[in-house]
């Protein structure tokens, strides 16, 4: 009788074990929505994250920063502000930052420069040929296509429309709006929409000699071009980790996590076209589900991003932008 004994008391230390052992993911189950800019480096930590359950649907900031304030979600992430419509009782929460490329789609063409007078031209229909002179004086000795230029823009309310239109009304000035919507902030409509990052990508994979601007974790994963573009130094810059990371480097933060860019700062090496992605959390929640935001936002900047954002194409924060950053992620409750 011993051997029987012996196997019913290692089954019971067995399913005793199983009982009492955490699993995956036992915590609170948490949703959020917005920035698909920021969706490939956000789902990276989420599916990484093992304190409690995270879902993420990449809507467009537009849409996010309107279900954050409706309580539609748990947390919003946005790579604008809210303009209206913001809800009480939130903070911001600079989470991920990096480059909004210029990609194009034009095989033959292995390198090209772009200025902000000649992208808005461009963007606004009155550049319509890539052999234009107004890009050939800035690409000398280059060959370029007598094809018509195929712009796509952003369909859905937009975060990184918002960032692309500041920089060209910066760099350029009128007719530029700030504007999450791109039709608004360009005062038209002229060439094809795609929605919302990932839709941009897709249309312009299917739209020969096309133009189009997107984050760089986005273009990891196409043939596409991405332009050098003109800084305020007068240095042609391409979007890359490293060159969005100097130009930020170079910017201020508010108190309340606003990263204030100016766009013309003489940064040399730096990429002027860069944007921030902010979470969105509450501050007098008070529930278990606040406190596994607060949690999933650490995480973020303090493990996952430092980790694996520059391989994602993303800028994790350092120095003082990310003490900044965590003194607002202590507020989320």
């Amino acid at each position: 009788m011993r051997k029987p004994l012996a196997i019913m008391a290692a089954s019971a230390i067995a399913l005793s074990s199983l009982i009492l052992a955490p699993a995956a993911n036992a915590g609170e189950t948490i949703t959020g929505s917005g920035s698909s800019y920021a969706a490939v480096m956000i789902n990276e930590c989420r599916s990484a994250y093992t304190e409690h359950s995270v879902t993420y649907n990449p809507t467009g900031s537009g849409t996010g920063k309107t279900q954050f304030a409706n309580g539609t979600t748990n947390f919003g992430a946005s790579d604008s502000l809210y303009s209206s419509g913001a809800p009480k009782n939130f903070t911001y929460v600079p989470v991920i930052a990096g480059p909004i490329a210029i990609a194009y789609n034009v095989p033959e063409l292995k390198a090209l420069r772009l200025d902000g007078p000649t992208l808005s031209k461009i963007f606004l229909g009155e550049v319509t040929k890539w052999n234009d002179k107004a890009i050939a004086d800035l690409n000398k000795g280059v060959k370029l296509p007598n094809e018509t230029i195929n712009v796509v823009y952003r369909k859905d309310s937009s975060g990184t429309s918002n960032n692309f239109s500041n920089w060209m009304k910066q760099v350029v000035g009128s007719p530029w709006k700030v504007n999450d919507v791109w039709t608004t902030a360009a005062g038209k409509t002229f060439g094809t929409a795609g929605d919302k990052s990932q839709g941009v990508k897709n249309t312009m994979q299917t739209l020969p000699y096309s133009i189009g601007y997107f984050d760089l974790a986005d273009t990891l994963t196409t043939n596409f071009g991405i332009a050098a573009i003109k800084n305020g130094a007068g240095q042609y810059v391409k979007a890359t980790v490293a060159a969005s990371a100097k130009f930020l480097a170079a910017q201020s933060m508010k108190s309340n996590g606003a990263v204030l860019f100016d766009y013309n700062k003489k940064v040399a090496g730096g990429y002027s076209v860069t944007l921030v992605a902010y979470g969105m959390a509450p501050t007098k929640n008070g529930t278990a589900k606040a406190d596994a935001v607060r949690g999933f936002f650490d995480y973020m900047l303090n493990t996952c991003a430092p980790a694996k954002a520059a391989a994602k194409g993303y800028v994790a924060f350092t120095g003082k932008f990310l003490s900044n950053a965590n003194k607002l992620v202590a507020t989320i409750d």
